[in-house]
């Protein structure tokens, strides 16, 4: 019997891991609303990324049992996510974003849903707008065959989504993943530092042989682009198009890897010469500098590419028809006009 097939044995630990490079109101909100859970069987890992003063270390006498990791440095979201993976004890393994807040019974809902589902690795919650919880952040993403994703649901009414199903790529705002399944495939990889990194994982996973799941019962309010807003938009903008670039190489079989890849490296191509045309050099640039990373990199991102593909337990001729949709014109439009660098508040940002 194999673990997708394992039956579910009464409640299972939990692990939650928080990156913050802010600290602040934000992050107690978010911890309150896990006391508020009442969850037998909680860990909660803060790791702090360098976070100004010693604010998450404050943190440790209002919520007793909390564990703080200070780094000395900002590890990026994907430094500190694996970090506090690693340094969990957890069966299941949540990941939040600073900024969020969890509704009653999320907590729950969440952990329902993979018992429910033993083939799902892992599940996302039904992220909210925080300023307005009756409208999504998203209701998880799907692929397109230019490689760009669509954030389903995006500012979107919550109420079009009520039955959960299976989505190519969760956001890891609010991500439930089993311990069993990052043993099998890994952790973050830890080349992104941020952006698209959960929807990398995601690709590992269902190449595997698992399922990514959307729980819309499990209510999370997300105060969306809080972090990003103060970065930087041609960092964004680097690895945002470094990281989804090197996800296709890695994850894509061959077939699919001969049509999409010359697509995306032409419309990423066509991107930074428009940027840089209306008077945007800096976005241009970092397109131009995230294409000639990927090209220096391709002996590791091979080697990346070998163990992925030696775990694939699924073909993509049957795979993507279940992860991939048609590609919108406005998220072509969106990039354009700016893109997830200027637009910390679009359907774009973090995972496209």
């Amino acid at each position: 019997m194999g673990p997708r097939d394992a039956p579910y044995n009464g409640l299972q630990s939990v692990s939650v891991v928080i990156p913050t490079s802010r600290g602040g109101p934000d992050l107690e909100t978010c911890l309150v609303s896990l006391i508020d859970q009442q969850y037998p069987n909680l860990e909660v890992i803060v790791v702090d990324n360098a976070s100004p003063g010693s604010a998450p270390a404050a943190l440790v006498h209002r919520f007793p049992g909390l564990t703080i990791l200070r780094n000395e440095e900002n590890l990026g979201f994907v430094g500190a996510s694996n970090q506090g993976i690693e340094a969990s004890t957890g069966e299941l393994i949540l990941l939040l974003n600073d900024d969020t807040a969890l509704e009653l019974g999320a907590l729950s809902a969440l952990v329902d849903n993979l018992r429910r589902k033993p083939r799902w690795a892992a599940c996302q919650a039904k992220l909210l707008l925080m300023d307005d919880p009756s409208r999504l952040d998203t209701a998880g993403s799907f692929l397109t065959a230019t490689g760009f994703l669509v954030h389903r649901g995006a500012f979107e009414r919550e109420d079009r989504f009520t039955a959960a199903d299976e989505i190519f790529a969760a956001k890891g705002a609010a991500l439930l993943v089993r311990r069993s399944a990052l043993d099998e495939v890994g952790l973050f990889d830890p080349d992104f530092f941020a952006y698209f990194e959960e929807s990398d994982l995601c690709w590992r996973l269902w190449v595997a042989g698992w399922e990514i799941g959307f729980a819309a019962d499990a209510r999370v309010r997300h105060k969306l682009g809080a972090t990003a807003a103060g970065l930087p938009p041609p960092f964004v903008q680097f690895h945002s198009f470094k990281n989804r670039l090197c996800t296709i190489l890695k994850n894509a079989g061959a077939g699919r890897l001969a049509t999409m890849l010359p697509l995306h490296v032409a419309l990423c191509s066509g991107l930074a010469v428009w940027y840089t045309v209306r008077g945007q050099p800096k976005l241009g640039a970092a397109i131009v500098r995230a294409l000639a990373w990927n090209a220096v990199k391709v002996p590791s991102t091979l080697r990346k590419r070998r163990r992925v593909q030696s775990h694939r337990r699924v073909s993509d001729r049957d795979l993507m028809p279940r992860i991939t949709t048609r590609t919108p014109l406005r998220t072509l439009v969106l990039y354009a006009r700016g893109g997830p660098a200027q637009k910390p508040g679009s359907a774009e940002t973090g995972s496209a």
